[in-house]
C-alpha cells in the first residue's frame, strides 16, 4: 500500500472570455489519483474542508480507486489556487490558504502504518505550519519500517518561510525516493545545477528523478544515471504533470523489481515521462490510466492527443 499525505486544492482555471472554472487538484491528491489510475494500491491521508469542495474531493479520490479511510473531515475551508496558463501551457499559481483545512495536521490525525508501506509526502503540506511539523515527525517515526517518498513541489509561498530550505534538506535526507523538478531546484538553489543537488541527495537517498518539463527527465542512483525524453504531445496545459510523474514513479516501483540495471531504470523513466506527457494533453490535472500509458510506451515521434 502507498499512503499519500498532503493537500487538496481547488484550482481556478481559465475558461475563456475572462471566466474561471473550478478544477479539483492539489499536488498530493493528484499524485494519489495518478498512482491509483496506473494500477497501484493507494490511500490518501487528507484533511477535508467543510464546504462542498470537501465532499467533491473525497468523491474524486474514491472514483479513481483511492482508499479514503484516512481522510479527516474538518470544519475549516478548502484551499484555493488561481492558475495562470501562458501561451506554452505552463501554469503558475496564486494561493489562498489562510485557515485552510489542509495545513492544520496534528500528529494524532495521521495513521500508524504497518511495515512495508510506502509513505509519500511533499508539496505545501510538508512546508506550511503547523501541520508540516506533524507530518515530518510522523514520517520520521515510520522511517525504520516504511519506504519514504518525497516530492518538494516547491511554491514561492513555501519558500518564503524562514526555515524552508532547512526543512527541504531534512525531508530530502529522510526520503528513500525523491521526484523533483529542475524548476524546484532552481528556485531553491538558483546558482547550483539541479543534477548537482540530486547527486548530493543520493548520499542518503536510493533514487532521485529530476524532471525537466518538455525536455524529459533524469533518473539517478548511486550506480546509474539515465535520461529520457517524453513522446511529443499537443499540450493543453501542464497542470498536474509533475504530480502524475510522481504517481507514475510510485506505481512503477510498487509493480516492478527495484531498478538495479540501466534497462530497468530506463523502463521506469519512460513510464514516468509518458504518463506525465499524457496528462498534458488534458485541461487541468487529469492523470492517464495504465492502459493509455502502456499503449504509448515506445511510440517515438507520434503526436499524442486526447481521444
Amino acid at each position: 500500500m502507498i499512503v499519500v499525505v498532503g493537500e487538496q486544492v481547488v484550482d481556478l482555471v481559465p475558461a475563456g472570455d475572462g471566466l474561471l472554472r473550478a478544477a479539483l487538484g492539489g499536488g498530493p491528491a493528484n499524485t494519489a489519483i495518478a498512482a491509483a489510475r496506473l494500477g497501484a494500491s493507494v490511500a490518501m491521508a487528507a484533511r477535508s474542508g467543510r464546504d462542498s469542495f470537501g465532499a467533491a474531493f473525497t468523491n474524486r479520490l474514491a472514483s479513481s480507486g483511492v482508499d479514503t479511510r484516512y481522510v479527516v473531515p474538518t470544519r475549516q475551508p478548502s484551499a484555493l489556487a488561481l492558475a495562470t496558463v501562458d501561451e506554452t501551457g505552463e501554469a503558475r499559481y496564486d494561493f489562498w490558504l489562510a485557515g485552510a483545512a489542509d495545513f492544520n495536521w496534528r500528529y494524532t490525525d495521521l495513521p500508524q502504518l504497518e511495515a512495508g508501506t510506502t509513505i509519500h509526502i511533499g508539496s505545501l503540506a510538508a512546508f506550511l505550519q503547523p501541520g508540516a511539523e506533524a507530518i515530518e515527525d510522523w514520517a520520521l517515526d515510520h522511517q525504520d519500517r516504511c519506504t519514504i517518498s518525497f516530492d518538494p513541489n516547491l511554491r514561492p509561498v513555501a519558500l518564503s518561510k524562514p526555515d524552508s530550505l532547512v526543512r527541504l534538506e531534512r525531508l530530502a535526507e529522510l526520503a528513500n525516493v525523491i521526484r523533483v523538478s529542475s524548476d524546484d531546484l532552481h528556485q531553491a538553489y538558483p546558482f547550483t545545477d539541479p543534477l548537482t543537488t540530486a547527486r548530493r541527495w543520493l548520499a542518503n537517498c536510493n533514487l532521485v528523478i529530476v524532471t525537466h518539463g518538455s525536455s524529459g527527465a533524469t533518473a539517478l542512483t548511486n550506480d546509474l544515471e539515465v535520461t529520457c525524453t517524453p513522446p511529443p504531445v499537443s499540450i493543453e496545459d501542464t497542470i498536474g504533470a509533475g504530480d502524475t510523474a510522481t504517481g507514475a514513479l510510485l506505481a512503477w516501483l510498487q509493480a516492478n523489481p527495484w531498478p538495479s540495471t540501466e534497462a530497468g531504470l530506463g523502463g521506469l523513466l519512460r513510464f514516468v515521462c509518458t504518463a506525465a506527457a499524457l496528462n498534458c494533453t488534458r485541461v487541468g490535472a487529469d492523470p492517464p490510466v495504465l492502459e493509455e500509458v502502456t499503449r504509448w510506451m515506445n511510440v517515438p515521434g507520434r503526436d499524442v492527443r486526447r481521444d
